[in-house]
């Protein structure tokens, strides 16, 4: 967030050698450091380290590793949740990408075994807790947590990996939903009323463009009236908590926060002062707290993001788990993790609950051999974007029909094309998008000199194939 001035300032002040270690985003990798020995990638299976916004489609993974092909840097990648890929290659002995170190225990502790001082992890079923009459958004263990961990004078921190009050509004008579005009997603409720938001009036807010518009009063549909939130996002839990714990210190730290002018750094010195005594957040929480005081983890619903159609999504909620769970017990007090999910079953919840990454690799490289995924292959990801839905769909068509007569063509078994499909989501920004995948060796090498209609993006490796 340097301005333009800031931004060529240090520019200069980096080729002039006047800094011995620069510290920043993906885009710090371009800083020019005149005599560069050392790259470092903290959590390197971050998908935020791949450029998407704008071309060129780069991932700072790539860039670092040819950065010291060029200057002769050593690379770390630093994880406790690697990359499946990165692993794969690391502990490939025909790869020889990279060297696997480990470090088995947590520093400070002497003993050697994996789960060494880490917090004790539960695992709720929130089926039997509704088939016992419980129908709050906390079970019973991590309710009586909660009051005793405040009792005590001690810290929690609740995640959630979804904004606002409620993810959907829909009638209660006919179903129907209400969707943004410009995006087919569905429009989160906020309700407005938290102290870092200005505004007291519940609004709708497109979580995509970021469209906003009031709470409708009848159904557009049927004319119904009974119009209800449905599901629970971050400012539903601050409210739950206020109604469990009156006059508890709870504090709200997701995007929309920072959006409404809350410092984060402020949030944070609160927090670590003991001044805030539950934190409720989306992903923001679960990466870098280290406060010796929190003693209790809650995510609230584990199964956020775990069955999107997207082959990655286990593994990114594995990561995410393990890493709001590591938050509790980094002090002297011994940390709990309450695991609330609708399916207690899934191998990666089991896993996160564990913390065994080795456990959830193996079940991953196993999924992704049979799938021919990466590691095995390349993948690209084409998306197709048009204001109308009959261009688009027709350019993803013909588009995929030539890249299957091309392989065919040149005799190439190996390349598969998937799709086309719609995108998720179909629309956004008021265009409509379709794409399609391929995977295969060497798909660079093969896509070279194929005409892509205009509004279509080509993203080779991908991280997302949404």
């Amino acid at each position: 967030r340097l301005t333009p001035r800031q931004r060529f300032d240090q520019w200069w002040k980096i080729q002039s050698g006047e800094y011995d270690v620069v510290v920043g985003p993906r885009s710090a990798l371009f800083a020019p450091v005149p005599r560069i020995g050392l790259i470092v990638l903290d959590e390197e299976h971050e998908w935020t380290y791949k450029q998407e916004e704008a071309q060129p489609l780069y991932h700072a993974r790539t860039v670092a590793a040819e950065l010291s092909q060029l200057t002769g840097a050593v690379v770390i990648l630093g994880s406790a949740t690697p990359d499946v890929e990165t692993y794969y290659h690391a502990r490939d002995a025909r790869s020889r990408r990279h060297q696997l170190m480990e470090l088995p225990h947590r520093i400070g502790e002497e003993s050697p075994s994996r789960t060494a001082g880490m917090a004790e992890v539960e695992i709720k079923d929130m089926r039997e807790e509704l088939r016992d009459g419980n129908r709050s958004i906390f079970s019973r263990g991590l309710a009586h947590s909660l009051q005793e961990c405040v009792r005590r004078g001690q810290q929690a921190i609740l995640f959630l990996n979804r904004r606002g009050s409620a993810p959907i509004v829909q009638c209660r008579d006919c179903g129907s939903v209400v969707t943004c005009a410009r995006c087919s997603v569905p429009l989160a409720y906020h309700s407005g009323s938290t102290e870092e938001d200005s505004s007291t009036e519940p609004r709708l807010m497109c979580h995509r463009c970021n469209r906003r518009a009031r709470m409708p009063r009848q159904c557009r549909e049927c004319g119904s009236s009974h119009i209800r939130q449905l599901g629970i996002g971050t400012q539903r839990v601050v409210e739950e908590v206020a109604g469990l714990l009156p006059g508890v210190r709870v504090q709200r730290w997701d995007s929309d926060t920072a959006r409404s002018g809350l410092d984060p750094g402020d949030t944070m010195r609160r927090f670590h002062s003991g001044e805030i005594q539950v934190l409720v957040g989306t992903q923001v929480v679960a990466k870098g707290l280290d406060v010796a005081n929190v003693t209790l983890v809650g995510v609230i619903l584990a199964d956020v993001g775990l069955h999107l159609p997207d082959f990655r999504s286990p593994e990114r909620s594995f990561g995410l788990l393990c890493q709001v769970a590591g938050r509790a017990g980094r002090g002297q007090a011994p940390g709990k993790v309450f695991i609330q999910t609708y399916n207690p079953e899934h191998y990666a919840i089991a896993a996160a609950a564990k913390q065994d990454y080795l456990e959830l690799y193996e079940q991953e490289i196993g999924f992704r051999r049979q799938l021919g995924n990466p590691p095995f292959n390349s993948m690209a990801h084409v998306v197709f974007h048009n204001i109308s839905e009959a261009a688009c769909q027709r350019d993803a068509t013909a588009t995929a029909g030539l890249l299957r007569q091309k392989a065919y063509a040149q005799g190439l078994t190996s390349i598969e094309v998937v799709g086309p499909a719609p995108g998720i989501p179909s629309r956004l920004r008021g265009r409509f998008r379709w794409h399609l995948v391929l995977r295969g060796p060497e798909l660079q090498r093969f896509l070279e000199g194929t005409s892509f209609p205009l509004g279509s993006t080509v993203d080779i490796d991908p991280v997302h194939v949404l």
